[in-house]
């Protein structure tokens, strides 16, 4: 989608530009910073904070502290920020739809660009569709053609609705007019369970849960996500090598709300800039499937406006827009 392009910039080793008086940045960070992830323990975005703050702990000479605040979606933690003093010490770490998605399935108390501001975005990650190993299809041509000859039929879990197991399905079987039931569960590695118990015919989940259930042989790989062939999974065809054009990105990185001041984001995002060329950190990435990326506010923020119209299509396919 549209952070494709933008990652080739950040890449070639895109300057920020900012202007910063040199005492604020001394001041910050000068005590503990509160990471706040809205999600529960162990997930890929929980993961990903994990290693990043430890990164940044060292690179700011600070200590950078996750905390869990799940609930709602990611609202719960939002809003926790939202609430805290604006001085850059109670930070973000969270997922795309907290961007594109949430604000147009629930009521929010935030508004994205404004009360919610990306700084960085730090790692992408495509989504693997999955079947039983003994199911009937082993390819994409020939799971579409089977749901069409059986509508209503297929089931596919979630991690919840309007997640991006949820909506990357639901994509899928918009372009392709498919009925399937959805079947949301209380996270990915839940809806995983599900497909491998046969309580469900289909799964498409993140990277990170399924790069080892499909080399295992537990799980069988229909496609992938991504634009081009996971280099994790080079036999694994795109799901645009059978839908051309098709394409579904998440992403996850760090935000803070909208009063923080803009010293606090330009030296967050230097720091993080230079802990995404780590390579030790890119290896941990790529092992879950996670392309390492490191951009600035500016390109975050243009990467969230160009795909929200998509999203806006995509909730509207999955049937999840609040009134």
């Amino acid at each position: 989608m549209a952070l494709r392009r933008l990652l080739a910039a950040a890449g070639a080793g895109v300057v920020l530009a900012a202007s910063m008086p040199a005492g604020s940045a001394q001041q910050w960070p000068s005590r503990t910073v509160k990471v706040v992830v809205p999600y529960g323990v162990g997930g890929v975005t929980d993961t990903m904070a994990r290693v990043t703050a430890d990164r940044l702990s060292k690179s700011l000479n600070q200590s950078f502290i996750v905390e869990n605040k799940g609930g709602a979606g990611g609202a719960i933690g939002v809003d926790y920020a939202i609430h805290a003093p604006q001085d850059g010490y109670a930070i973000l770490f969270v997922g795309s739809t907290l961007f594109t998605v949430l604000p147009l399935a629930q009521k929010v108390s935030y508004e994205p660009l404004k009360d919610l501001v990306p700084v960085s975005i730090t790692g992408t990650n495509g989504m693997v569709m999955v079947v039983a190993k003994e199911a009937p299809y082993s390819t994409l041509r020939e799971f579409i053609d089977y749901a069409r000859a059986h509508p209503g039929k297929i089931t596919y879990s979630s991690g919840g609705t309007a997640t991006n197991n949820h909506l990357s399905t639901a994509y899928l079987a918009g372009r392709e007019g498919l009925d399937m039931v959805h079947v949301p569960f209380g996270g990915g590695q839940a809806a995983l369970t599900a497909l491998l118990s046969k309580s469900v015919d289909m799964h498409f989940g993140n990277s990170s849960d399924l790069i080892e259930p499909v080399r295992s042989g537990a799980v069988k790989a229909l496609a992938v996500s991504t634009p081009t062939r996971m280099p994790q999974l080079p036999d694994v065809p795109t799901v645009a090598e059978t839908i051309p054009g098709f394409e579904y990105i998440a992403w996850n990185g760090y935000a803070v709300t909208g009063g923080v001041p803009t010293e606090v984001k330009v030296r967050l995002s230097q720091s993080l800039k230079a802990i995404a060329h780590d390579p030790e950190l890119i290896k941990i990435f790529a092992s879950l499937g996670i392309e390492s990326a490191g951009t600035t506010p500016e390109e975050a923020a243009e990467s969230v406006r160009k795909d929200m119209p998509i999203f806006s299509k995509i909730v509207d396919m999955a049937g999840v827009r609040h009134n």
